[in-house]
C-alpha cells in the first residue's frame, strides 16, 4: 500500500497531484523528509569536510597575518571549524525550510508579475515538495562521502556525477564551470516539479508556468551560483 501511495504522490505526479495537495497544504511530510535528508548528509559529511584550508586562506589574506603567532594562528582556525561545523548542523535542520520559504516569496513574486494570483501558502507547499529531488540526491551521495577520508567543501557538489560539469575537463574554470555545475538532473526535476505545481495554483499553462520558473531559475544561478562566487574567488 505504501508503495502504491508513493507512485501516486505529487513528486512523480506533479501536474495532476501537486495543485490538489497545494490548496490542501499538505507541506508537512515533503519538508520532515527534506530535512532529514539534509541531516543525515550533514552529520555524514561535516566530519569529513576540510574546512581549515578555507580558513587558512582567509587567515593569510587578512590584516596583520604576517604578525600572528602559530598558537594565535591555531586558535583561530579551530574556532573556524567550529563555527563552520555548526553552521553545518545548523543549516541542515533549519536552513531547509527556510529555503523554501524564501523561494516560494521569490516564486510568488514572479508569478504575481507574470499577471497571475496564486496563494502564497500554496506556493509554499509546492517549494517543499520541490525540496525532494535535492534530498534524494542527498541521499544517494551518502556512499560516495563514506568511501573518503576528507573532502573540499566545493567537492560536495560533485559527489554525484549528475551535472554537466563533472564532464568538463579540468581546465575548464571560472563562471562557465560554474552554470553547467548548476545544471543538474536533481535540478532540473525540481524546475519541472514547481513549474507542474504552479500551473494548476496559479491557473495557467504549464508552458507559461514552466517558462516563468525557468527564468526565474536562470536568474538565480546566474547570481548566486556565478557571479557571487565568482567574484568571491577574485579576492
Amino acid at each position: 500500500m505504501f508503495a502504491d501511495r508513493l507512485a501516486q504522490s505529487p513528486l512523480f505526479h506533479p501536474t495532476t497531484q501537486l495543485p490538489r495537495a497545494a490548496e490542501q497544504r499538505q507541506y508537512l511530510v515533503p519538508l520532515l523528509l527534506a530535512t532529514a535528508a539534509a541531516l543525515l548528509f550533514s552529520i555524514i559529511a561535516v566530519p569529513r569536510i576540510d574546512f581549515e584550508r578555507a580558513a587558512a586562506d582567509a587567515l593569510d589574506r587578512s590584516e596583520g597575518a604576517a604578525q600572528m603567532t602559530p598558537h594565535d594562528r591555531e586558535v583561530k582556525l579551530e574556532q573556524a571549524r567550529k563555527v563552520a561545523a555548526l553552521a553545518g548542523y545548523a543549516g541542515a535542520a533549519f536552513g531547509t525550510a527556510l529555503s523554501a520559504l524564501i523561494a516560494a516569496l521569490g516564486v510568488w513574486l514572479a508569478f504575481q508579475v507574470v499577471g497571475t494570483k496564486p496563494g502564497l501558502p500554496q506556493t509554499f507547499t509546492v517549494m517543499c515538495w520541490a525540496l525532494l529531488p535535492g534530498a534524494i540526491e542527498a541521499v544517494l551521495s551518502v556512499p560516495a562521502l563514506l568511501l573518503r577520508g576528507t573532502i573540499q567543501p566545493e567537492q560536495l557538489g560533485s559527489l554525484l556525477p549528475a551535472n554537466l560539469g563533472a564532464f568538463l575537463p579540468a581546465s575548464v574554470t571560472g563562471p562557465p564551470a560554474l552554470f553547467l555545475g548548476a545544471v543538474d538532473l536533481f535540478s532540473l526535476w525540481s524546475i519541472w516539479i514547481v513549474a507542474a505545481g504552479m500551473a494548476g495554483v496559479a491557473r495557467v499553462s504549464t508552458r507559461r508556468a514552466l517558462v516563468t520558473v525557468t527564468v526565474l531559475w536562470i536568474a538565480y544561478v546566474a547570481v548566486f551560483r556565478v557571479a557571487l562566487p565568482s567574484l568571491g574567488g577574485s579576492r
